[in-house]
């Protein structure tokens, strides 16, 4: 295997984002957050929610100058929002068709993806950056290895490139871990956690699915900061 990692960024097409999505459904298909926030439908159904719903997050990313980001072919995956950049604003999900595809899986899925995930990230946020960071900072908004690329560097040819991104300005790089290997893998790259945020507590257990005064699940919010 050649050691020599090639790197590709761009800003969208459509053919691009169906090969994001093939590297995403399966690598996120087990993820803890995406089983709480989809609790309410099988396994089997969440497999086939997922794609639908990448398409719709990184069509907002897009229009709101998100990067997609791809190592080795596609190799690993991610979608970096630069400074002053986001992509749930109301205008923003509403041209993505954002609304009528979360309708679609019901409110309490709904009210989990747009407002507890985000909610718990942005109050730690405001616990970590300044109010100036707050405003402009970068942002990893997701990032995969398929899974069978995994362990040959490629996540962290991608996190090398995103930190250089905002050591570049001078600015933060904020990412939430959602599993202890992503979180291990961001520490090693410098990030630290800022805080545990625990969801789903009596609903899930820490992969996610379906328990009786569960456990619930675990992000950790991390942030990096260029060093002078």
């Amino acid at each position: 295997m050649s050691s020599q990692r090639k790197f590709q960024v761009t800003s969208g097409g459509e053919e691009r984002v169906g090969r994001v999505v093939d590297v995403l459904g399966p690598a996120f298909e087990f993820d803890p957050i995406f089983r709480f926030e989809l609790q309410n439908f099988s396994l089997a159904e969440q497999k086939r929610i997922l794609p639908n719903l990448f398409h719709s997050f990184f069509f907002a990313s897009a229009i709101n100058d998100g990067m997609l980001l791809e190592a080795d072919n596609f190799g690993s995956c991610a979608i970096l929002m630069p400074p002053g950049k986001t992509n749930d604003n109301f205008w923003t999900v509403l041209r993505a068709g954002l609304i009528p595809r979360l309708f679609t899986i019901g409110p309490a899925a709904c009210k989990r993806i747009v407002l507890d995930y985000p909610g718990a990230n942005k109050a730690a946020m405001a616990k970590a950056l300044t109010p100036a960071e707050q405003k402009a900072h970068w942002y990893v908004f997701i990032m995969a290895t398929a899974v069978d690329r995994r362990r040959e560097g490629l996540a962290s040819t991608l996190l090398v490139y995103m930190k250089d991104k905002a050591r570049s300005d001078g600015r933060p790089l904020w990412i939430e871990a959602t599993t202890v290997v992503s979180r291990d893998l961001y520490a090693k790259h410098g990030f630290e956690v800022v805080t545990e945020v625990n969801l789903g507590k009596g609903q899930v257990g820490p992969d996610g699915l379906v328990k009786k005064d569960g456990e619930g699940v675990t992000v950790w919010p991390m942030v990096w900061r260029p060093e002078y």
